[in-house]
């Protein structure tokens, strides 16, 4: 995919901010922005490992998956068990296959198949089949063939539950939220997900690091819905969308921390589906000829970074609203798709497949293993296309 100079990404943050009516960037606020980053920003790895000082359960949330972020979660895992993290939490995953992930971190050899079986319950409802973030799971098995014999065992943790198919029928349209009261017969994803975390790792005193989509990553910030990303399978609660990291943060406080990789977040959709963290503040930073080097991780609270309007998301607020901490590994036009799994879909589990995907056309007695090999190589191409949503 052809990206933007740093010249061409100025210009289009200028364009952006014209367009919802901000006034241009200061450039002295920018020099400052570009000098706190420089001065403390970390290796990424580093910084994440580093939040475990201070907090027990640290969660970090991006919205959509792109190669560059599966491999840092890859780097990530064996950073943790270096640093004597020994426990990962994660939302692509259901509580009905832990038994398989357990079987596949302690094997002798790192079991492919296993692997996809862990991961298919989830990834076929969110079409999430995936090279790199399988990966992540192949790190973590690496992590346990690295551990010295008296350590404990590194973990991944499921955190959601598969829903109740059979509580619809063979052609209901799951992607409607009439749908979804029968299909969460154990509560929302958020309560069970926060649940899972207080009892595996918060009980007993265990650090943890948590992955999950953005919406359930968030601490603090309470969101307003968003009329398309929030349709289904959310909770609400006075009038907003609630995560899994809401409920934790409400039993542990700042024990618990966000950090959230650097993508696009919620617009109202009057200008956009989603908008530039900052008003395009940050990326501005990185664009700059002087500006910082990336990859890399710095805090949000109490810095001057932390009070940087986000008045073009739906939100408003400031940055800290959203994370104590940032992880900048690109350019929002400098995605790069994440690697399908070959043939994830195949005769021998496609009518499995039919049963438990969401999409209605893909529910059909005639569809076929490549319709929905075709479906998940399409949403992988939309990582690329994230940055036109905010043109």
């Amino acid at each position: 995919m052809a990206t933007r100079t740093d010249a061409q990404t100025r210009d289009w943050i200028e364009d952006y901010r014209a367009y919802h009516r901000l006034t241009p960037i200061d450039p002295a606020q920018l020099e400052d922005l570009i000098d706190y980053i420089g001065d403390t920003g970390r290796e990424p790895t580093q910084y994440v490992t580093g939040l475990f000082d201070q907090h027990d359960i640290v969660f970090l949330g991006h919205r959509t998956p792109t190669l560059q972020t599966g491999l840092f979660l890859q780097d990530l895992i064996l950073a943790l068990h270096s640093a004597g993290i020994w426990a990962v939490g994660i939302e692509w995953a259901c509580v009905d296959d832990q038994p398989l992930l357990d079987a596949l971190l302690r094997g002798p050899a790192f079991d492919e198949a296993l692997a996809r079986g862990a991961l298919f319950r989830w990834g076929l409802r969110h079409h999430f089949a995936y090279e790199e973030y399988l990966n992540v799971l192949r790190a973590a098995w690496t992590a346990n063939q690295r551990r010295d014999a008296k350590a404990p065992h590194f973990r991944v943790v499921a955190l959601d539950y598969d829903i109740d198919i059979e509580a619809v029928t063979d052609t209901a349209d799951l992607r409607s939220p009439w749908a979804w009261p029968h299909l969460r017969p154990y509560g929302s994803a958020a309560r069970h997900m926060a649940d899972v975390i207080l009892r595996e790792f918060v009980d007993p005193g265990q650090k943890a690091l948590i992955l999950t989509r953005t919406e359930h990553a968030l601490t603090r910030l309470r969101r307003t819905p968003h009329p398309v990303v929030d349709q289904i399978d959310c909770e609400l609660s006075d009038g907003k969308a609630v995560g899994a990291a809401n409920h934790v943060f409400s039993a542990i406080a700042d024990r618990a921390a966000t950090v959230l990789i650097q993508q696009s977040i919620p617009a109202d959709g009057t200008q956009g589906e989603y908008a530039f963290p900052a008003d395009g503040l940050l990326d501005a930073a990185f664009a700059h000829d002087a500006g910082p080097k990336y990859p890399v991780g710095f805090d949000i609270d109490n810095t001057a970074l932390g009070q940087l309007p986000c008045s073009s998301s739906l939100d408003r607020g400031v940055l800290s609203d959203w994370a104590q901490g940032w992880v900048f590994l690109h350019h929002l036009d400098r995605a790069i798709a994440p690697t399908p799994i070959d043939d994830v879909v195949n005769d021998s589990n496609l009518e499995q497949a039919r049963r438990w995907v969401l999409d209605s056309h893909l529910r059909r007695s005639d569809v076929t293993a490549a319709d929905f090999n075709t479906a998940i190589a399409t949403s992988a191409a939309l990582a690329e296309l994230d940055w036109a949503h905010l043109a």
